[in-house]
């Protein structure tokens, strides 16, 4: 090993990954993602932007 102990996540990467905004293919604003709950009670992730 070497002398420097390494991270087992790299912390830097996940969170530019998170502060980069998804854009849409159609319309290229942020998307949202929210999640949604049918009548029945099912649970799905949906992409808010244009509908499309």
């Amino acid at each position: 090993m070497s002398g420097k102990a390494k991270s087992k996540t790299d912390v830097s990467a996940r969170a530019e990954s998170r502060n980069s905004a998804k854009l849409c293919s159609y319309c290229g604003n942020k998307v949202e993602v929210v999640m949604a709950v049918s009548p029945t009670g099912k649970k799905s992730m949906r992409r808010l932007c244009c509908e499309n």
